[in-house]
């Protein structure tokens, strides 16, 4: 019970909480605050089974933590060999990344999006993982598509509210800002409040803007794709 406890107190700390952040500092650190709460648990409960006299000194606490220390740390080693796959998981991610820019690799399971423009011999063409934003111009709206290596920016003449129309069926694609559409997979962070949010997404400086109007469904939509 205290295990599950502290478990679930951990999970609810942000440092602790980002898989893809895994450090082994932080996974030694997560299992030597279980084991130091179970030894301090162990130490109280045995006042249930023993007199104060005996129990109240520091030994004592000692030796319940050593011992927690001891029965624990062979279970924890375990599931800490096992977590040690989240050293690699910014390496998969990258190398998954470079994959899918590959037409030939994301055919089969995705469907070319083309975007018509207002000019009729003007076209463009990508799949649902290069997109990463598109930001409203003017006239225009410029497309920020995963390259390989580089993120490449392609310009097409036309209003955001038309773009936002013609990738409605794509449910991950959101329009956060006037001015904006933004794949939500690609969102690193976010900051700010329920008035708005400033997002941060994978390969972009800039921070893209989500209106206060649009904060609910964004914030929905994160938690499903994320």
């Amino acid at each position: 019970l205290p295990i599950i406890i502290l478990v679930k107190i951990i999970n609810k700390i942000r440092y602790f909480s980002k898989e893809k952040a895994w450090t082994i500092l932080k996974e030694l650190l997560a299992i030597v605050i279980v084991l130091l709460g179970m030894g301090i648990f162990v130490y109280f409960i045995g006042f249930l089974f023993e007199s104060p006299a005996q129990r109240w000194n520091l030994f004592t606490f000692f030796d319940s933590c050593k011992h927690a220390f001891l029965v624990g740390i062979i279970p924890f080693a375990f599931f800490t060999l096992i977590n040690y796959r989240y050293l690699f998981a910014a390496q998969i991610v990258q190398n998954n990344i470079r994959t899918s820019t590959d037409p030939s690799t994301v055919v089969e399971a995705e469907e070319l999006i083309q975007i018509g423009s207002q000019l009729k011999k003007e076209e463009l063409s990508f799949y649902p993982n290069q997109f990463i934003y598109a930001e409203s111009e003017g006239n225009y709206v410029v497309f920020y598509l995963k390259g390989n290596p580089q993120i490449r920016k392609e310009i097409i003449r036309n209003s955001i509210s038309n773009i936002e129309q013609q990738l409605s069926a794509i449910p991950f694609f959101m329009r956060t800002h006037r001015a904006f559409i933004v794949n939500i997979k690609e969102v690193l962070s976010k900051k700010g409040n329920s008035l708005g949010y400033h997002l941060r997404l994978s390969g972009i400086e800039a921070e893209i803007p989500v209106s206060r109007q649009n904060t609910q469904n964004f914030n929905q939509l994160l938690k499903q794709y994320h």
